[in-house]
């Protein structure tokens, strides 16, 4: 089971961005084409942990191992993506600063964007930048009725906050408001009208975050849900499940 956890915990920072890519419309007034540049920018850089990155690095060095060093070049083009994913998010957001949803996965990438800050100041400027600005996304998406796509954005708002909150460092304090968020997100109305991707998505950080409490009948609920409505992470789910027996 703690591979397969890995496997989720490596993406749960933005795991909701796949339904931004699913939307098959766009009521909102930024660009779609935009913004899944930048989603993709962000989706494809892996978490590489600090420690990681510095083991990488120190091996390909004192052994001067290609594998190694091809495997630290990977690291370090994922770092300049997950800065470029900030930037572009943050490019988007001047063109339309109140909107809820751009400001909610900027301040996620922004945050994200620690990855690849090497000082201890600027890894802690991000992250605190990034949860500054997911705060003040939730308060404008409160009263939000807009649509992205067949998601509600203030659903889409909150479990962006909620996957970047629950995947910051312990230190900043955010892991309870995660968990609310979370919660919020599935107890919502319009949750069960929402897309079947997102619900998916919902399901599977729920899943995940129940299995890493061991909490495993609340976990084997969610997954069951995911299959049930054979949502695109079924083939995961069924995976994560057997891993529950």
């Amino acid at each position: 089971m703690k591979n397969i956890l890995s496997g989720i915990k490596a993406k749960q920072v933005l795991v909701a961005i796949s339904i931004a890519v699913a939307s098959t419309g766009n009521a909102l007034a930024f660009s779609e084409t935009e913004f899944k540049t930048a989603f993709k920018q962000l989706v494809a850089t892996p978490y590489v942990s600090q420690e990681q990155y510095a083991a990488n690095a120190v091996s390909a060095w004192l052994n001067q191992d290609y594998i190694n060093s091809l495997g630290q070049a990977e690291i370090d083009a994922a770092r300049n993506a997950s800065e470029a994913a900030a930037t572009s998010f943050n490019q988007l957001l001047k063109q339309e600063p109140g909107n809820p949803l751009l400001l909610s996965y900027a301040g996620a990438a922004t945050a994200k964007s620690s990855l690849a800050k090497i000082a201890k100041g600027e890894k802690t400027t991000a992250l605190e930048d990034g949860t500054a600005m997911l705060e003040q996304a939730l308060q404008l998406a409160g009263s939000n009725k807009d649509m992205h796509g067949s998601v509600p954005v203030a659903l889409e708002v909150r479990f962006v906050a909620a996957n970047t909150f629950l995947a910051v460092p312990t230190v900043m304090n955010r892991n309870q408001q995660g968990q609310q968020l979370l919660k919020d997100v599935l107890n919502d109305q319009q949750f069960a009208q929402a897309s079947v991707n997102f619900r998916g998505a919902v399901w599977m950080r729920a899943a995940s975050l129940a299995a890493e409490q061991h909490r495993n009948e609340e976990a084997r609920k969610y997954l069951n849900e995911v299959l049930k409505s054979n949502a695109p992470q079924s083939a995961t789910a069924a995976q994560l499940l057997q891993s529950l027996s």
